[in-house]
């Protein structure tokens, strides 16, 4: 296959182009803006040569690849000694990006493939499991609990591998325990002694003002107010002004706003005198905002909050992209520890690390170091093991028994002991005396 670079104004036409040189079955590598244009990249299959096709295999002969950096020297070589000295950039600077534009290319392509190959082992991998869970008789009851739970089909396919084999209850627990606390990191840094610049993110409604109000509690209770600042980074959103100036004011800490990266900067440079500052950022458009703090704030420590029950839009975004946080804080652990697509998260991004862990909104009750070992133990927890069939027949014989052996209250009473047959018979006999008349 070779691949052929396609150019239109926008993705429609850069298609339209596509399908009509290569056919509608032409494979797209990539598609990009480029110069107020749009680009397609597409593999295209390479036509045989006929006069190869009846050449013995030993008259043939390849040439040997020139590398991507042997091919820009020779570029600029042709160019003369004049050229390079006087800086006569003609020629040389729209090949060279064009190389540049190649290399990339070819690099994308051999990603991609990569990623196929690991999406095609996974399939066959999860085709394996599927094939067990087809066989229900042969799992065990904690590979039952797992197959029936809500768990990302990724991690629930690694947990019941791992426990295979394992009979004994206990012993899977413990090695499920083991399993998921491999992958996970945590910060042993005390919130109550945070310094420097901090900034805060997450999606609206995950807990990060609430955070960032905690925390500055506490700075302000080790170092005291006045050392203390908290800035609200380009958020709009209804109220959250108002809510960071009751907070600081309350505390006594200083409280400032920033609507763009400018005027961070500025803020920034007024408040070097501060032990510590905290940057509350909004909910929304957080790549962006990630990218303004990482440009004019390369100091400031980025902090992700999320709430124990995020969804898998929200890990995909946040956690299996190319931002990267120095810590990872989980909140509204008192509401649930059905945690499963968050852990699955993190195992799929080992350089994030567990901090801080939040179990109430209430900002009298400070955030502290995130238990990992706990926090597992109760997301395990929420896994309802199968009952046996044992326990159920036991149980079924328990209820029945009053009712088959039991001397009821109106036996007691009369002394009598109808069954079934007997009231079936009585009123047999009073309906044939009701049809006779006597």
């Amino acid at each position: 296959m070779e691949l052929k670079r396609v150019l239109g104004k926008d993705n429609r036409q850069a298609m339209e182009q596509v399908v009509r040189l290569y056919g509608p079955d032409a494979l797209v590598v990539s598609g990009h803006q480029v110069r107020n244009q749009f680009e397609m990249v597409v593999a295209v299959d390479i036509e045989p040569d006929a006069n190869l096709l009846d050449v013995p295999d030993a008259e043939l002969h390849l040439d040997t690849p020139t590398p991507a950096h042997a091919k820009v020297a020779k570029v600029a070589a042709q160019t003369g000694f004049r050229t390079a000295l006087l800086g006569d950039d003609t020629v040389s600077g729209a090949q060279q990006t064009d190389a540049l534009r190649a290399e990339e290319i070819v690099a994308l392509f051999r990603d991609e493939i990569q990623i196929l190959k690991r999406e095609i082992q996974e399939t066959r991998k999860a085709s394996a499991w599927h094939m067990q869970m087809s066989r229900p008789d042969g799992l065990t009851a904690w590979q039952q609990g797992l197959m029936d739970h809500a768990i990302p089909s990724r991690l629930k396919t690694l947990l019941v591998d791992a426990l295979a084999e394992i009979e004994d209850s206990e012993e899977a627990e413990a090695r499920l325990h083991a399993v998921l606390m491999e992958g996970i990191e945590t910060v042993s840094e005390d919130p109550a002694q945070i310094s420097g610049v901090h900034a805060f993110f997450g999606s609206t409604g995950a807990g990060k003002t609430t955070v960032v109000g905690k925390l500055a509690r506490q700075a302000a209770d080790t170092y005291g107010g006045n050392q203390v600042a908290i800035i609200s980074y380009a958020d709009q959103k209804l109220g959250a002004w108002n809510q960071l100036q009751l907070m600081a004011a309350q505390w006594d800490v200083t409280c400032y706003r920033a609507n763009g990266p400018e005027m961070l900067n500025t803020l920034l440079r007024e408040l070097t005198d501060k032990v510590c500052v905290l940057i509350d950022t909004s909910g929304v458009d957080i790549v962006n905002h990630h990218a303004d703090l990482a440009a004019h704030a390369p100091e400031a420590l980025m902090h992700l909050v999320v709430s124990t029950e995020t969804s898998r839009a929200s890990v995909k975004k946040l956690l299996l992209s190319e931002l990267t946080w120095d810590s990872v804080n989980v909140t509204k652990l008192d509401e649930s520890t059905d945690s499963w697509v968050l852990i699955d998260g993190l195992l799929q991004t080992p350089d994030c690390q567990l901090w801080l862990g939040s179990a109430s909104g209430q900002l009298n009750k400070p955030v502290a170091q995130l238990n990992a070992h706990k926090w597992v133990a109760a997301v395990i927890s929420t896994i309802e093991l199968p009952r046996s069939a044992e326990t159920e027949n036991d149980s079924a014989e328990h209820e029945s028994r009053q009712t088959l052996e039991g001397v009821s209250t109106l036996d007691f009473l009369t002394g009598l002991r109808a069954n079934k047959n007997d009231r079936q018979a009585s009123l047999t006999a009073k309906t044939e005396r009701m049809q006779t008349g006597r």
